[in-house]
Order: C-alpha cells, then structure tokens, then sequence
C-alpha cells in the first residue's frame, strides 16, 4: 500500500513533494492498526490541561488568611476535570460577614439586663437625709461621680451590710437619673482606674478612703476634677 503526503506550496519557494510508500501484509485488523498508528503520527500532541485547585478564604482572628484545601480536587474524577467542572466551596457566610462589620456597628445589647432591682431599700430614712436631697446637695454631673454618691448613702447613711450592683441601680431609679449603659464595668474602673471603690465581690462594694474624701470634700464645693467626667 502507499500512501502519498503534499506540504502546501510556500511563497518564493520551489515546490516539494514527498512520496512515501507503505508495504503493508496481514489482516484487516492489522492494517486498520497500522493505518491508525499513521494518524496519530500525523497528529500534534494534545496536552491535558492542567490541574487547578480552588482556594478557600476563610477569617482567623479578625485578620483575612488564604489556606488551601487539598480535598478540594481530590474527589473529582480525571474527566470531570478535563470537562471543566469545578469543585463546590463551602463559604462560612457568618465569618465573612463578620469581617464586613466595622468596630462598634455589631448588634447591640443591654450590658445591664442581669441586673435586679432591690426593693426593700429605705430611700427616704426617717431621721436621716434623704437620697434626694443628698443627691441634690453634692450635684454630681458624671457617671462615676453619681455612681460613688449613691455608694456613699447606701453605705454612710443607710450602713447597708451589702452593696451591688443592684443596691445602686435602685438609687439611680429612685434619683431619675439616667443609668450608665454597661453599670458594672463603669464599677469596675472606678476601682481600677480611680481607687475610689475596694472589693473582691463586686456584689459587696465598699468606699476607700479616696472615694469618702471626694464625696464629703469635694462635690458640691464647686472643685470640679475633669478627669472624673
């Protein structure tokens, strides 16, 4: 058998041709073989294309980290991959979407909710000051300063054995003052931060001595202390 292959004709050059001729012998399975292994000569190569994984975002500690899934890919089979068929990536929505909110835009909440009323607190004592008038008479105008005054009842004029967070909640209803947003935390740095209040028990909160001077000393005078606003 023979078999014949022309190259196209180029510009400005002289004509070839090739002649190439085949014996071939045998069945017709073997000569449909070799016909066949012919072609896949005449053939360019065609490479499968490459392998690509999908990378996952995911949030660590507030900062955004890429990390690799190697299990992406893994299950698919070889001719998925050559179709084109893409892995499915779980998104964690909640974590993304965290990243999205900025500092202090989070849903709000009532720092103050665990706390309970005490009902059974004498306000207006008989023979002693009242709260009102007490209030009225050292004029406190910060948080922490209205704060140490109804310590400074609760514990002076009424000896209450216990004061919490509670007992001074109570004190800012009765006042009809407005309560500080998070209550136990505004305690907390006015013993932190202050020294005005001492306890190991925020439920069992005592003056320090600071704490007694400012009350007795220094509101109501006309001293005003900016760092306590």
């Amino acid at each position: 058998m023979s078999k014949r292959v022309s190259e196209p004709q180029k510009p400005n050059s002289s004509l070839q041709v090739r002649w190439v001729e085949l014996e071939l012998n045998g069945a017709d399975a073997t000569i449909e073989g070799a016909l066949r292994a012919v072609e896949r000569m005449r053939r360019p190569a065609i490479e499968s294309p490459p392998v690509v994984k999908r990378i996952a975002q995911k949030a660590v500690n507030d900062d955004n980290a890429l990390s690799d899934d190697p299990g992406l890919s893994d299950n698919l089979g070889e001719d998925d991959l050559h179709a084109g068929i893409e892995p499915d990536v779980v998104v964690d929505t909640a974590s993304t979407e965290s990243l999205g909110k900025k500092r202090g835009k989070g849903d709000r909440k009532d720092r103050n909710a665990g706390i309970k009323l005490i009902g059974d607190i004498d306000f207006v004592p008989t023979g002693n000051q009242s709260l009102k008038d007490f209030f009225a008479e050292k004029a406190p105008s910060s948080d922490i300063d209205q704060i140490l005054v109804l310590c400074h009842f609760l514990q002076h004029t009424l000896k209450s054995p216990q004061v919490g967070p509670g007992h001074i909640l109570s004190g800012f209803k009765h006042v009809g003052k407005p309560v500080p947003k998070d209550l136990k935390q505004s305690i907390r740095n006015m013993k932190d931060k202050k020294a005005w209040l001492n306890f190991s028990d925020i439920e069992n909160i005592r003056l320090t001595t600071e704490g007694e001077n400012r009350v007795e000393h220094d509101l109501g005078s006309g001293i005003c202390d900016a760092g306590a606003k």
